[in-house]
């Protein structure tokens, strides 16, 4: 019955396309423009054109002025990281010198200290060294009494055996 329907239905829809007017199935209407209009439209689509020129100009010198600049950003990032890496072993350096001064100072104040106590044991053997000379000069000054006092005795003794 399937098959039937279709080989009535297919006719009939093949004569009502006949019947319909040809302006609805394949004709369109016809646009006309004027000379001016044609005239402006070709003007318009020649300023599109140098527009469109212009664009792609730009665009290509924004293409090479982006190579530029990722080319700078590349070698910036490699300064970036030699100065990071020259700033590591600045800061470095800064830590090995901070302990050699840290180690120094104790050194310089040992060293102080015993500067102080040489200079102390120098003053010390400096007024030994007064004490044993002003003992030296009263002994040579006692010696010097006891010789004067035994040339006297003896220039007595003498005198007096001699006068006797």
């Amino acid at each position: 019955m399937n098959k039937l329907k279709r080989i009535f239905i297919l006719p009939v829809v093949f004569a009502l396309f006949l019947l319909l007017p040809a302006s609805h199935c394949f004709c369109s209407e016809i646009y006309q423009i004027t000379e001016q209009q044609l005239t402006t439209l070709q003007n318009n689509l020649t300023q599109l054109r140098s527009n469109n020129e212009k664009r792609k100009t730009l665009l290509n010198q924004s293409n090479q002025d982006l190579t530029t600049a990722s080319e700078q950003s590349t070698i910036l990032t490699s300064q970036t990281e030699m100065l990071k890496q020259q700033l590591t072993e600045s800061q470095n350096q800064i830590q090995t010198l901070q302990t050699q001064l840290a180690t120094l100072k104790v050194q310089t104040a040992a060293a102080q200290q015993s500067l102080q106590i040489a200079n102390q044991e120098l003053q010390n053997a400096n007024q030994s060294f007064k004490k044993y000379e002003q003992e030296q000069e009263k002994l040579q000054s006692k010696l010097k009494t006891q010789k004067n006092i035994w040339e006297a005795i003896a220039a007595l003794s003498l005198g007096y055996a001699v006068a006797k």
